[in-house]
């Protein structure tokens, strides 16, 4: 997923989460994240308290 960094205030930048994915985690506004990161790889990783496993989407069985 490609998202736009955008400013939030004078001296912060902020990505924005697509509600669908939010949505299916099940975290609200005023939940806390701990952001780790791997500066050498240019990697940031994101854990949401609280968050759910996301579904997997498995291949529906169809009755012929």
């Amino acid at each position: 997923m490609k998202q736009k960094i955008i400013r939030v205030g004078r001296h912060s930048l902020a990505v924005i989460i697509p509600a669908k994915f939010i949505h299916s985690l099940g975290i609200k506004a005023g939940d806390y994240a701990l952001v780790k990161p791997h500066l050498e790889k240019g990697i940031v990783n994101i854990h949401f308290t609280g968050s759910l496993q996301l579904p997997l989407n498995l291949p529906s069985k169809r009755k012929k």
